[in-house]
């Protein structure tokens, strides 16, 4: 994707795709960050089987995402480099769909076409350029929301496992484990978070008050695409945004 600088005497080449699950994790761990030794992070990397060129390129993280710099002998790139990291900080912190931080995206800066006058590439003219390429890239990736799941733990009496089950998979729940011990049956479920609101009366109710129950958090996970626009309506709506998906050409011109 390409960005341009509000004068347009600046263009910034991006690409973006998904950040390998070992490095994620190995980010939200403190693993691996920009204050540890290059030469030590590159070869960590490269042991989770990233690319000696793009394991030597770091540039930034942010959140869980990182910005590789894959650009050759650009001009002035040096002075301006704190700049698009901040463009790059702004877009994914606040992603373009529904301005929630971003997870698990690798950002490659491929080329940039600098201006040679230092008052014509300020932070009025990279910052913005940056972050809506980003921004527009990011929606060009097809990419989803990520919500927040629970595990439920129900001991229930076999006579009321019914209620429990329906109760759990009425709630966009799946079953990862059922075990009876006597008369007592043990339920481990899976729940978006946003599924449980209401659920300690509705199980009470359909188990009549037989059931103990308890949770843990469980991670987040994708989304389903049908519930996507109407999701990110309601959280752009409650933010004062326009609702709806919005459109790479939002943020750049085709």
């Amino acid at each position: 994707v390409e960005g341009k600088s509000p004068n347009r005497h600046n263009r910034f080449y991006i690409e973006v795709s998904p950040l390998e699950p070992e490095i994620v994790d190995m980010i939200k761990s403190g693993e691996i960050g920009m204050k540890m030794d290059k030469i030590e992070r590159r070869d960590k990397l490269m042991e989770v089987g990233m690319g000696k060129d793009e394991a030597k390129s770091f540039s930034a993280i942010s959140e869980s995402n990182v910005l590789i710099d894959m650009t050759k002998g650009v001009q002035y790139l040096r002075e301006t480099m704190e700049l698009i990291i901040e463009g790059f900080e702004e877009a994914t912190t606040a992603g373009p769909m529904s301005r929630e931080p971003c997870q698990g995206l690798k950002l490659r800066l491929i080329d940039v076409k600098l201006h040679e006058d230092a008052v014509h590439r300020g932070p009025a003219q990279v910052i913005p350029a940056v972050r809506q390429a980003i921004q527009a890239a990011i929606l060009m990736a097809d990419v989803t929301l990520l919500e927040p799941f629970q595990k439920v733990f129900i001991q229930v009496p076999q006579d009321y496992m019914g209620g429990a089950i329906s109760e759990i998979q009425g709630r966009r729940g799946a079953i990862l484990n059922m075990t009876q011990e006597g008369d007592v049956t043990d339920i481990e479920a899976k729940t978006p978070v946003a599924e449980l609101f209401g659920f300690a009366g509705d199980l009470r109710s359909a188990t009549e008050g037989r059931a103990l129950w308890s949770t843990e958090f469980a991670g987040f996970e994708s989304l389903p695409k049908n519930l996507l626009p109407e999701i990110v309506s309601q959280i752009r709506t409650r933010k004062g945004l326009k609702p709806g998906i919005p459109k790479p050409s939002d943020f750049v011109s085709e």
